[in-house]
């Protein structure tokens, strides 16, 4: 899928039910905070090692739209379809090496990075999967899908069971 095909995903969640809501979503931080990610994403796509010196004119700009929004999403990470966040006022953050399978959905707060650096698909977030209010994924792990991350808690390891709920510092499976 391209990541208009993603960004459209994106949009169908932010939009939930009432298709109306088009009129006033626009507006809204998280549709700016994911459209750039997804902009930005295009973007290293088509250019790919050339789109960090291409992108420099365009920091300022980048930057002001990320401090609207207070979504901050790497452009190399890589996130499919259905990407919502639902209070982006607390903030987000996602590291460049992420590997994230469709509807993440986000409550916000929350960060997912790493402590070092990670190797190709060490650092994966299944399908499906939801992170309460300042949750904490620190890498690199993987998680399953269908993977429910309670609120505060704070992943340090892998869970690669699906279905599961994790909650706690360190993380546990409930």
């Amino acid at each position: 899928m391209t990541q208009l095909q993603y960004f459209s995903k994106d949009l169908t969640k932010m939009l939930g039910k009432y298709k109306i809501r088009i009129l006033h979503v626009w507006m809204s931080r998280v549709f700016w905070g994911i459209f750039m990610y997804r902009f930005e994403r295009s973007l290293f796509l088509v250019f790919k090692k050339y789109y960090p010196i291409l992108r420099v004119p365009f920091i300022p700009l980048f930057y002001m739209i990320q401090m609207y929004s207070n979504v901050d999403i790497h452009y190399k990470a890589s996130i499919k379809g259905g990407l919502l966040v639902l209070h982006p006022a607390c903030g987000v953050v996602i590291s460049g090496q992420s590997v994230i399978g469709e509807n993440l959905l986000l409550t916000g707060g929350n960060f997912i990075g790493l402590k070092k650096r990670a190797e190709n698909g060490n650092f994966s977030i299944g399908d499906n999967c939801y992170m309460g209010a300042n949750a904490t994924l620190i890498g690199p792990l993987i998680i399953g899908n269908n993977v429910k991350i309670g609120a505060s808690a704070c992943v340090t390891k892998s869970f690669e069971a699906d279905n599961i709920v994790l909650a706690g510092v360190p993380a546990k499976v409930m």
